[in-house]
């Protein structure tokens, strides 16, 4: 006997706002109930027994890869599944809800009934919590722990398709001075100003994190050493300029040093890169601060010694 997948119970229906049925066969819809029209934004069953296809209203869904689902569940090839789509309704809201999949008799020959949830309201509760456990509460950029995900995502992504990644360790120069002077007030804001400067010199496919205290990372994927140097020179420049408010409305300009690497040809690695880059990093504060130090420039010093 085949295996169904199982639904856990919501016997205080805490979870589905909204429980509907709908059946097709090779996606061409043939009943829906009333609920399941309230989850698809529909007038009226009619409304959606009109449509070309079920596929032509689901969101993140290839086309093909379902029919040849479909294909294999009908031939009991494949079992029922459990899934979870996007869907956008007439008046452009987006629905996210959950699909349970059960093969039934339908006059007289085989379809698909799928019984469906709205799960949108728990899915934007869970996205909430989510997003908070990775963005740090006072820069508002990603955490620690956050980036240490996206660096080893990113780094897979350019080991698979060959391009160069580069890596800024930053670091706010003098900042225990700033806070022991001025008080971890004024440090807090020193922190957000500079946060707000990251967000505004980079490119939306780069990542800024808050690697702890005053230390900074962003990750430029798809980025030569050469470019990552000028972004990273931009940066600090703009730093320099900018000042917070302290104590009786004098303005407090503070600088960075930055530490730069480069990984590319093949030799990708999360850790080494990070750990490069804070090399550099150190190299920069320990000769003189508020430059852009890079890790290759440090390799090549040596080597000519």
């Amino acid at each position: 006997m085949a295996k169904y997948p199982r639904l856990q119970q919501d016997q205080d229906n805490a979870f589905a706002s909204t429980f509907g049925i709908l059946i097709h066969d090779h996606f061409n819809i043939e009943y829906v109930d009333d609920n399941l029209c309230r989850i698809f934004g529909a007038e009226n069953p009619d409304t959606l027994l009109n449509l070309p296809d079920l596929l032509s209203v689901l969101c993140d869904c290839d086309p093909q890869a379902e029919r040849a689902f479909y294909a294999e569940l009908m031939s009991g090839q494949a079992s029922p599944r459990i899934l979870t789509f996007r869907l956008t309704k007439p008046s452009g809201e987006v629905v996210h809800v959950l699909i349970a999949e059960s093969i039934i008799h339908w006059k007289d020959k085989m379809a698909v009934q799928l019984s469906v949830i709205d799960i949108t309201e728990k899915y934007n509760d869970f996205s909430s919590l989510e997003k908070k456990a990775y963005i740090d509460s006072l820069s508002g950029l990603t955490n620690r722990h956050g980036f240490e995900r996206i660096l080893e995502c990113e780094i897979s992504r350019a080991r698979k398709y060959g391009y160069p990644i580069s890596c800024l360790f930053i670091d706010i120069d003098n900042f225990k001075t700033i806070n022991d002077t001025y008080g971890h007030h004024v440090g807090d804001d020193v922190i957000t100003l500079f946060a707000q400067s990251c967000k505004n010199s980079f490119r939306q496919t780069d990542f800024i994190g808050r690697w702890g205290g005053e230390e900074f990372l962003i990750l430029l994927p798809n980025t030569p050493q050469q470019y990552c140097h000028m972004l990273a020179e931009r940066l600090r420049q703009d730093v320099a300029h900018q000042s917070v408010t302290v104590q009786d409305e004098k303005c407090l300009s503070f600088t960075i040093s930055i530490g730069t690497q480069t990984q590319q040809d093949g030799n990708y690695h999360a850790q080494q890169l990070v750990r490069q880059a804070d090399i550099a990093l150190n190299h920069a504060k320990k000769h003189g601060k508020n430059q852009v130090v890079a890790f290759h420039d440090i390799c090549r010093q040596k080597a000519d010694k």
